[in-house]
C-alpha cells in the first residue's frame, strides 16, 4: 500500500483519482462493443425494424445523451465533492463527540462498513423515494443496457453528500 502511494504522490493532484486510470480501458472496451454492435445489425438487418435498433445495440443519440451526461457528471462532481469535504471536515472538528485515531485499525473497520452500509442505504432510498428519484434515475433513463449506459451518472449528488454525515459524527476522520 506504501509502494502504491509513493506511486501516486509523484503524479499532479488532479491525476490521483483511480477513476483516470480505467478512463483508456473502459474507452476499448466502448469501442468494442460498439464494433459489435454494428457488426450484428448488419448480420441481421433483413429481419430488424429499419428504424430502431435490436435490444442491447447502439442508438447513437442514446449514446452521445450518455456520454454528455457522463461529462457533465465528472464536472460538476468536483464542486460537490469539495463542499462535502467541507462539510465533513466542519462536523468532525466542531461537533463529533469524539476523535477516532485514523491509524488505528477499528477506525478504518467502522469507516468501511459506516461507507457501505451508507452507501446502501442511500441508494435504497433513492429508488424508493420520489424526491430524491428525481437525482438519481439519471443512470436508469436509457432503454439500452450497455457500456455508454454506464456513463450516465447524476449531475447532483447532495442527497448522497448527506448520507456521509454520519461518520463524522462517529468520530472518523477525513
Amino acid at each position: 500500500m506504501d509502494r502504491l502511494a509513493e506511486v501516486l504522490s509523484v503524479l499532479p493532484a488532479p491525476m490521483r483519482d483511480p477513476v483516470l486510470f480505467a478512463i483508456p480501458f473502459f474507452l476499448l472496451l466502448l469501442t468494442i462493443e460498439w464494433t459489435a454492435a454494428r457488426k450484428l445489425e448488419h448480420l441481421d438487418a433483413t429481419h430488424a425494424d429499419p428504424g430502431r435498433p435490436e435490444r442491447g445495440a447502439y442508438l447513437s443519440r442514446d449514446a452521445r445523451a450518455s456520454i454528455s451526461m457522463g461529462l457533465v457528471s465528472v464536472a460538476t462532481m468536483g464542486a460537490w465533492k469539495f463542499l462535502g469535504l467541507l462539510g465533513y471536515a466542519a462536523l468532525y472538528a466542531y461537533v463529533a463527540p469524539w476523535h477516532l485515531s485514523p491509524r488505528h485499525w477499528s477506525t478504518w473497520v467502522i469507516a468501511l462498513v459506516g461507507v457501505d452500509v451508507l452507501f446502501y442505504a442511500y441508494h435504497r432510498i433513492a429508488h424508493r423515494v420520489r424526491l430524491i428519484w428525481a437525482t438519481h434515475q439519471a443512470h436508469h433513463s436509457s432503454r439500452y443496457f450497455n457500456f455508454a449506459t454506464a456513463l450516465r451518472q447524476k449531475w447532483n449528488n447532495s442527497g448522497e453528500i448527506i448520507m456521509w454525515m454520519p461518520l463524522p459524527l462517529l468520530g472518523v476522520p477525513p
